[in-house]
């Protein structure tokens, strides 16, 4: 053991588990850089498996892994795969071979520390689809009540509440929100002046997907809150990207998912209900703890067999997070958003639907040039030079998101192709 703790601090790595390290891989991760050092971002960089000859601009839709994530991930399924035996079904809390029925207690800590939750308040889900749907078919809601949310939801997130309105009778309410939105205090207006009597639901997302227009959440939920309006915010494009404290926030729910901005592997996701909400939620996928209320985030973890090594990456995803630096990692990708933005303003023929207060911004522009669809140009992204953002379809042009393992000269690139097409 000596031996091996000296060898992962030699290159950088002593803060991290050492089970982050597999013992059997060929290819040894590089050296995590010092705060300190000139060339941080180009070594932090190395940590990830992306190929060289080609640059990826949509962890929107799904990250890159680092390499210590499927490091662990791989290592874990080894070791399932050859000590499977050494399981004595004594205590499924501490013999990590099947999730489902583990509490998952370690990673639930790691998932609160990210978002300023407590452990009992989080439940480990696949994604924000799962969460979101554990909240809207495990609230109580009556013929008429009132959901309110915006036009511009995705349709993970939405999904649950359309089945609540089609079989229960609730009332959905989509309410139109401007694309490019201008101010925090425009949103809040909209949707505050939609609410009435019969609301008894706000659920919107914490950034919206299809633009990176991060919303006045808390303002809203505190409006709601002195409204007696249960308040669920979707945090699909938020974890990772910018930081979230959801006692600050003080919503009701929060639903996130790290496959996209934290780059663990797809299937991890979490639910946050607030501790003195979360007890009056039914459980939907019921398992021997659908009914004990003694750590509710037990309650709604405890779905039945699940995948482990999974989980062994997302929680290296937190501790490559955390390693870097949260508030550094977040600087980072506002600071190359921006960098994105502010020339595509210097260019005439983009239109740009990102909010044009860069305080409502992060790592997400939507942007179009005239006469171009969105597959054209996500196209010309690809044969001019071979980037990856995400096309929106005829109107909204193209999502294109910046990341750690972005850098200047690539949005500098980016901005040269868009000029060609101009």
């Amino acid at each position: 053991m000596t031996s091996r703790r000296k060898a992962i601090q030699s290159i950088g790595l002593g803060a991290l588990a050492l089970s982050t390290l597999s013992t059997t891989r060929s290819e040894a991760r590089p050296e995590m850089p010092l705060a300190d050092d000139p060339a941080f971002w180009a070594k932090v960089r190395d940590q990830f498996m992306l190929a060289k000859d080609k640059v990826f601009f949509n962890p929107g839709t799904v990250g890159a892994m680092p390499r210590m994530v499927y490091d662990r991930m791989v290592e874990h399924l080894k070791y399932i795969g050859t000590d499977v035996a050494d399981w004595a079904y004594k205590d499924d809390n501490k013999e990590e071979f099947i999730s489902g029925y583990n509490n998952l207690m370690t990673i639930r800590t790691k998932v609160a520390g990210l978002i300023n939750g407590t452990a009992a308040e989080i439940a480990m889900t696949d994604n924000v689809t799962n969460g979101m749907n554990y909240v809207s078919n495990g609230l109580n809601l009556q013929p008429g009540d009132e959901i309110i949310t915006t036009d511009q939801e995705h349709g993970g997130g939405l999904g649950g509440w359309q089945v609540k309105e089609k079989r229960y009778g609730a009332v959905l309410k989509l309410v139109p929100i401007p694309k490019p939105m201008h101010s925090a205090q425009e949103v809040y207006d909209i949707l505050v002046k939609a609410m009435t009597p019969k609301t008894k639901v706000l659920m919107v997302s914490h950034m919206i997907t299809g633009s990176g227009a991060i919303l006045p959440v808390k303002e809203l939920c505190a409006e709601a809150s002195r409204r007696g309006i249960f308040t669920v915010l979707d945090g699909a494009q938020t974890v990772g990207q910018i930081k979230i404290d959801v006692k600050d926030i003080n919503c009701d729910a929060y639903l996130g998912c790290f496959h996209k901005w934290m780059g663990a592997p797809a299937g991890t996701g979490f639910m946050y209900v607030k501790a003195d909400k979360i007890k009056d939620i039914w459980t939907t996928i019921a398992s021997y703890r659908w009914n004990q209320h003694e750590d509710e985030g037990f309650r709604f973890t405890q779905r039945g067999t699940g995948n482990f090594p999974v989980l062994k990456g997302l929680e290296a995803s937190i501790d490559f997070h955390n390693e870097i630096g949260a508030d550094k990692v977040y600087a980072r990708i506002k600071f190359l958003g921006e960098r994105l933005r502010t020339g595509l303003r210097a260019n005439k023929k983009v239109k740009i639907f990102s909010p044009t207060d860069e305080s409502m911004c992060a790592g997400i522009s939507v942007y179009n040039v005239e006469g171009r669809t969105g597959a054209q140009l996500q196209e010309a992204y690809w044969t001019q030079a071979r980037m990856r953002p995400r096309s929106q379809g005829d109107t909204f042009g193209v999502r294109h998101c910046t990341h750690i393992f972005n850098n200047e000269a690539e949005i500098d690139r980016a901005l040269e192709v868009v000029k060609s097409l101009s």
